[in-house]
């Protein structure tokens, strides 16, 4: 038996995870570990792409020096694919499919004005639900099962080497291997706007046993309601939903309480199982609901309710969880996690002990937890003891090295048109500028994975300069004038900073804590300036030590163990990928100073 172990782990187990939904994304993983990932945005400059990745594949494959044949499986988060979201619609000629296609527009048509009825008469919902399950999973089982031939065409492998996985439990899997958890037993919960006909899952993990307890299909699925609220207050929905809950923590408690009344049964645990939710109606039609019951309320009133109403829902589903399972490690994932002022409620739940929620939980994660549970059942079926690693820093996408940057930068002429100088002490050039007021746009190292800047494509500035806000805005970033910066703060200078008592990790923005008066003295151009709450990065030496070394100087030459950091792209692109978007972000804006690993490079007008 351990000779056949050895044997078989001579070589390397590759798992590679395909997600092409809504911002689609690439990741592979590496005997249980994910080495990395990377979204097809980034190559694209498409913000939130949908479609097959594969600009990402090629380069997730073409880094590790490895073909489709040296995979062990592949893996896809969903268990039915979607066929207006797939390219194999198109490849291949399934009379089902084009169909479907076909009827896409004029069904949506029938089901808007289905919806409207429904909204008078539920009862109806009873009738119309089982009809539409059947055709959903005839359509969209067809469609997965031509995604894998896709698939296995493009990689050239055999089919049988491609494996999907239910969406909700993907999301699970990613949060529950993600984490420093990932061999203790936890209650793992899944919660979003709709996967597979579901929302929410509630799971344990005893023994390295899975077990579903309860999942909640898509018709009471709050973040199905947030997103129509986010298009409700003329946002973008499954994009601007940050921007609501930014907009949240101005709104007064006299002016959320008459909406919140309005609202607050919309949306309840179910009294006979309270591991699932339950709504009035089937929440898909909520958009006649808002048009009637929220007419002539104030936007910000809008945004503190339905906050208010995510918040207090998940936490007594959270609350009842735990009650059920005596579980007090609780993981987290899905799009509805990535709520960082809902996360910071769960994490003051009194019973809770250790807590994790999923880094960049929305889709672009599910193919995470597809690579972890595709490496599982590897191993369980070639006898194979699995060794899964915890997800560890973001870091997982390209990096160019100083000679490239240098040949990039004379093939296009740019050392004639720009002040640029080679600076071996990199950090130290930053930080001075930093505490000079000025505003640095940093290019270095592997790009981050998933939603936020974590340092290494990022603009970085001046944290106690309140004025920082206003000129990041008029030079770039044009956000909406309530939506506050975040820091990125030194781990051991945590507490200084951030109200943590029970010591979340939190080196991926996707916490959100209570601030300390230090904090709200040093630190206040990257704090919510309503409620003072702060969502931070800390900095980790050994994950980023160039980062750290930026900020430790920083602090040196001013007192403060933190910047403020947000992502580096222009408004309504994705964070920029490498020399090039970074050029282009650069002359496309106000920016003065762009650094690109150890060249510095200033416009003309500057110093």
């Amino acid at each position: 038996m351990e000779q056949n172990f050895n044997k078989i782990m001579t070589k390397p187990i590759y798992i590679l995870g395909i997600h092409d939904g809504h911002c689609a994304t690439a990741s592979l993983l590496k005997n249980g570990e994910i080495i990395s990932s990377v979204s097809e945005e980034r190559f694209l400059a498409i913000k939130n792409y949908i479609g097959f990745p594969y600009k990402a594949i090629d380069y997730l494959l073409k880094s590790e020096g490895i073909t489709g044949k040296d995979l062990a499986m592949v893996v896809l988060p969903l268990r039915w694919g979607l066929p207006v979201f797939s390219e194999n619609v198109v490849l291949n000629n399934d009379p089902i499919l084009k169909l479907a296609n076909a009827l896409y527009i004029p069904l949506g048509s029938v089901r808007s004005l289905w919806g409207s009825l429904e909204y008078q008469f539920p009862i109806l919902n009873n009738l119309a639900r089982p009809l539409y399950r059947i055709a959903f999973r005839l359509i969209c089982g067809k469609t997965i099962s031509e995604k894998k031939k896709f698939i296995a065409k493009y990689l050239k492998i055999d089919v049988s080497k491609i494996n999907n996985y239910e969406h909700h439990a993907s999301h699970a899997a990613a949060a529950y291997y993600a984490s420093s958890f990932n061999h203790e037993d936890a209650l793992v919960l899944s919660i979003d706007g709709e996967g597979d006909l579901l929302c929410a899952s509630v799971s344990t993990v005893r023994n390295g046993e899975w077990e579903r307890l309860a999942e909640t299909t898509a018709n009471a699925s709050l973040g199905l309601v947030y997103q129509e609220v986010t298009g409700y207050l003329g946002m973008k929905r499954g994009e601007h939903e940050y921007k609501v809950m930014g907009l949240a923590p101005y709104a007064k408690d006299y002016g959320v309480s008459p909406v919140f009344r309005k609202i607050k049964d919309l949306i309840i645990l179910d009294p006979y199982n309270p591991l699932r939710f339950k709504s009035k109606f089937d929440v898909h039609y909520i958009s006649k609901f808002l048009h009637t019951k929220m007419k002539e309320q104030r936007f910000d009133y809008i945004a503190g309710a339905f906050q208010k109403l995510t918040e207090d829902r998940i936490c007594e589903w959270v609350k009842a969880a735990i009650k059920q399972t005596g579980l007090t490690t609780v993981c987290i994932g899905g799009g509805v996690a990535m709520n960082v002022k809902a996360n910071l409620k769960i994490s003051e739940i009194s019973e809770l002990r250790k807590f994790f929620p999923c880094p960049s939980a929305g889709d672009e994660s599910t193919q995470i937890g597809a690579c972890y549970l595709g490496y599982m059942d590897y191993c369980r079926q070639n006898k194979i003891v699995p060794n899964i690693k915890s997800l560890g820093s973001l870091y997982l996408g390209p990096s160019f090295t100083n000679t490239q940057i240098k040949e990039f930068l004379m093939k296009n002429h740019y050392f004639s048109k720009y002040k640029i100088k080679y600076v071996g002490e990199i950090e130290k050039e930053i930080a001075q500028l930093l505490a000079s007021n000025k505003i640095v746009a940093n290019l270095a190292g592997r790009m981050e994975w998933g939603a936020r800047a974590l340092g290494n494509r990022s603009i970085l500035a001046n944290p106690s300069n309140i004025d920082t806000v206003r000129i990041i805005n008029d030079q770039m970033k044009m956000r909406d004038f309530w939506m506050p910066f975040t820091p990125s703060i030194l781990k051991e200078r945590g507490k200084k900073y951030v109200i943590n008592f029970k010591n979340i990790l939190a080196p991926y923005m996707i916490m959100t804590f209570n601030s300390t008066i230090t904090a709200q003295k040093q630190i206040n151009a990257a704090i919510h300036p309503s409620d003072f709450t702060v969502r931070p990065q800390l900095v980790d030496k050994d994950w980023n030590p160039r980062y750290h070394k930026i900020i430790s100087e920083f602090e040196k030459l001013s007192g403060i163990g933190a910047v403020l950091n947000t992502s580096f792209n222009l408004h309504g692109l994705p964070i920029v990928l490498g020399p090039q978007e970074a050029i282009h972000a650069f002359e496309n804006s106000g920016l003065e100073y762009l650094v690109l690993e150890n060249y510095l490079i200033c416009k003309n007008s500057s110093q």
